[in-house]
């Protein structure tokens, strides 16, 4: 019986010879698994690191992820650093007002919220940390002072900015 949708055979039965000669190849080799392709690096467009379902993708190039990158957004390595910010309008002193009831954490990479906070903030540097996160200072003199434990706040994420 005929059927013109399952030519399986007629697809690889031209090139049988340099198929089995592969496989041989393989053998030969000691090794019965082909080795897979080294794993690229993959920039994701994210509002933060955390928030998976804001990622508008994930690029090899960095280039077109950061073409891709709209502002508010950022671009993660695979690690979650930031390696680009497409919200270049913040800067060292910046002063920003904080939403009520906005999550304060005492490390860039931390889950765990150490309290709520609201009201008028400075921006410690103005550089995007891990996670989408800045650094925040409570008078504009502190912005920039070392040592840092002594001056930030806390992380505070951008989108918890009053813009």
């Amino acid at each position: 019986m005929y059927n013109r949708y399952k030519m399986c055979p007629a697809y690889i039965l031209p090139h049988w010879t340099e198929f089995k000669e592969k496989v041989q190849s393989y053998l030969n080799a000691g090794t019965s698994t082909i080795s897979a392709p080294s794993t690229k690096q993959l920039y994701r467009v994210r509002k933060s690191w955390a928030d998976a379902k804001s990622q508008l993708g994930a690029y090899s190039s960095l280039e077109n992820a950061k073409k891709a990158c709209k502002v508010g957004y950022s671009v993660f390595d695979a690690n979650g650093n930031v390696v680009y910010t497409n919200g270049g309008k913040f800067t060292k002193g910046q002063k920003v007002a904080i939403r009520a009831n906005t999550p304060l954490f005492a490390s860039a990479e931390t889950t765990s919220v150490t309290r709520r906070i609201s009201g008028t903030y400075y921006l410690y540097d103005g550089i995007a940390c891990k996670n989408g996160r800045y650094r925040i200072t409570t008078k504009p003199e502190f912005c920039g002072k070392a040592p840092v434990g002594r001056f930030v706040t806390g992380y505070v994420s951008w989108d918890n900015f009053n813009q």
